[in-house]
């Protein structure tokens, strides 16, 4: 059963595998396979430092594979998707702009047509009114 993790420590790799019950050549691998999430501090002589954050990175992992039966790939998916954002591989700048700009158009496209649609009711009931107040005029 894994351990509780301080706040504010720094643990070390066989810290961490004690910890969380994921071997170390395990850590060092989804090191690299999740980039994004898992870049561990370096002391200056190089060794790996884990926050919780990272400790609690590495044990949703072990749980998104290990107990769920994510893939690689389906557990970084789903790890982008609770941090609410995009890994790196996913994020196409010049796909981003497009699409911001798509969407801007699309969004004053539709503000156009709402504003000349209450302008044409807003003429069609000017006039309405005019009708009606230069037939009350006649009679």
């Amino acid at each position: 059963m894994p351990k509780k993790v301080q706040p504010d420590i720094l643990y070390s790799i066989s810290q961490v595998n004690a910890l969380t019950g994921v071997p170390k050549s395990t850590i060092r691998f989804w090191e690299k396979e999740f980039i994004d999430f898992l870049i561990p501090l370096r002391t200056t002589g190089n060794q790996r430092r884990y926050d919780r954050e990272k400790v609690d990175v590495i044990e949703n992992i072990n749980r998104l594979v290990n107990q769920d039966g994510y893939t690689l790939e389906g557990a970084r998916r789903q790890l982008a998707n609770e941090n609410g954002n995009k890994t790196e591989s996913e994020i196409d700048p010049e796909m981003n702009l497009s699409e911001l700009a798509e969407t801007m158009s699309d969004f004053l496209l539709q503000k156009m047509f709402e504003q000349a649609r209450f302008e044409k009711h807003s003429a069609k009931t000017s006039l309405e009114k005019l009708d009606s107040n230069s037939k009350g005029e006649l009679l």
